[in-house]
C-alpha cells in the first residue's frame, strides 16, 4: 500500500499538470474571426507568414492619457492597422500597466485594455492586457508606416489604453507610441500639429514562429 502511494506521488512530482494559456479578448477575436492569430506561440494556431490563411489542418505621443527570415513587404504588412482611426497617439509617461518608462527617451507602445475600459482586476475582460492581465507586457512588436515596409521600428509593450471604446473590432486594432517612437516614425509637421498617426502597421514580432516569447497570448 504504501509502495502505491509513494508510487502515485512521485508520479504527480514528475508530471505536474499543464495549465491551459488563459488568452486575452483580442487574441479570441482573431482567432474566432480568422481562425488563426498571427504571431501566434502555438503552430496550430499561428496564421501562415506568406499567405495570411490558418494552418492546415489535415482531415478531421498617452496624451491622451532559429534562423532571421529576411522580412518583406508580405510578411510585415499585417491587419493591425491604425488607418482612419485616429488613434495613433503620443504617450505620457510611466507608470502604467507594464511599469515605469520614459516617454521621450524610450521606444514603446500602448495596446487597448479590454471591454471594462479598466487597468483593474478582471483578466477575462484584458484586450491585449489590463492590470490583471499583463502577460503581453515588454512583448516586442514591429511598427511601420504604411507603404514603408523597408523602415519598421521594434518597440517593447509598455502600458495599456483604452482608445474610448468597448469594442473588440475597434480595439484590438488600435496602438499608442512613446514621444520616443511616434518621432522616430517621422511625423509631418500636420501629424505633429494634430497629435496622431493615422497610417500604422503593426503586429506582434513572431510572425515566423522563431521568437516565441513576442507571441501574443
Amino acid at each position: 500500500m504504501h509502495l502505491a502511494t509513494n508510487l502515485v506521488i512521485t508520479a504527480l512530482t514528475a508530471f505536474p499538470a499543464v495549465m491551459a494559456t488563459v488568452h486575452t479578448e483580442c487574441f479570441n477575436y482573431f482567432l474566432k474571426k480568422d481562425g488563426c492569430v498571427w504571431s501566434a506561440a502555438d503552430d496550430r494556431n499561428r496564421c501562415n507568414a506568406t499567405n495570411g490563411k490558418p494552418p492546415f489542418k489535415g482531415v478531421g505621443q498617452f496624451e491622451y492619457n532559429p534562423k532571421k527570415a529576411k522580412r518583406s513587404s508580405i510578411t510585415l504588412d499585417r491587419r493591425y492597422t491604425s488607418e482612419n482611426t485616429n488613434t495613433s497617439f503620443q504617450i505620457s509617461d510611466g507608470p502604467g500597466i507594464c511599469g515605469m518608462y520614459n516617454s521621450t527617451t524610450q521606444p514603446g507602445a500602448c495596446l487597448w485594455v479590454g471591454s471594462e475600459q479598466l487597468y483593474g482586476n478582471d483578466s477575462s475582460t484584458a484586450g491585449w492586457l489590463n492590470g490583471a492581465k499583463t502577460s503581453n507586457c515588454g512583448k516586442q512588436l514591429y511598427v511601420q508606416r504604411k507603404g514603408r515596409p523597408d523602415k519598421p521600428f521594434y518597440v517593447p509593450v509598455v502600458d495599456g489604453c483604452r482608445f474610448y471604446t468597448t469594442n473588440v473590432t475597434v480595439g484590438c486594432f488600435q496602438i499608442g507610441l512613446t514621444k520616443k517612437t511616434f518621432h522616430d516614425l517621422e511625423p509631418t509637421a500636420e501629424e505633429i500639429e494634430r497629435g496622431y498617426l493615422g497610417d500604422l502597421i503593426w503586429d506582434f514580432n513572431n510572425e515566423h514562429g522563431v521568437k516565441s516569447s513576442n507571441s501574443p497570448v
